[in-house]
């Protein structure tokens, strides 16, 4: 074992010094290849769609298709505005988003009128911007700031008083008006309006 040893010793020796042997005068030493340093690249970016207000002409175009699908669920009917049962007729006069050339548009239940739902949409100029601003403070609705645009809104109570929230900015007026309020109906309120928002800025 011991032979073994010195023999296998002496091998890996001999391996280990020719591997330290310099080469040759005069022969070219080979270098390893220089890997080129990997280049930086930025990510492009990708610029925010730029989205315009397009007042809509049919209440069809205020909601998404699940939405339309839950209120036809809950029995929800389009009673009042473009292509409803009653058309511009459900209201007795125009309501204020109509007059400033806007549509307003009526979901319910006629056998339950706590079910109502009222989506409306109007364009809104310089011309018009003060005086509906002055129609809605008005009416005592709370003002708050929110991300580009201006909110009126009153909560209601589950009895007597409606949850209503409008939402003004530089070229729009969306409001949901709720039968009934309370939080829910406020908060369903507020996810409406988001909706609306949301299908009538469209990209360009």
């Amino acid at each position: 074992m011991r032979i073994r040893s010195a023999a296998t010793a002496a091998l890996l020796a001999l391996v280990l010094l020719a591997g330290c042997t310099p080469a040759p005068a005069g022969e070219p030493t080979e270098e390893p290849e220089a890997t080129p340093a990997p280049t930086a690249t930025t990510p492009a970016t990708q610029a925010p769609t730029a989205r315009a207000f397009a007042q809509p002409d049919r209440c069809a175009d205020l909601l998404t298709a699940d939405t339309a699908a839950a209120f036809a669920a809950d029995g929800l009917e389009l009673l009042g505005g473009p292509e409803g049962r009653y058309g511009q007729e459900y209201f007795a006069e125009p309501t204020p988003e109509e007059r400033a050339g806007g549509i307003s548009c009526v979901w319910g239940d006629e056998a339950d009128v706590a079910s109502t739902v009222i989506v409306s949409v109007a364009p809104v100029t310089t011309a018009t911007r003060s005086g509906i601003v002055s129609a809605l403070i008005a009416a005592g609705l709370n003002e708050s700031q929110i991300e580009g645009a201006i909110s009126y809104a009153r909560i209601g109570d589950d009895v007597s008083s409606p949850a209503e929230l409008h939402v003004i900015r530089a070229d729009s007026w969306i409001s949901v008006l709720e039968a009934l309020g309370g939080e829910s109906r406020f908060q369903h309120a507020t996810e409406l309006v988001d909706e609306v928002t949301a299908q009538v800025y469209v990209a360009r």
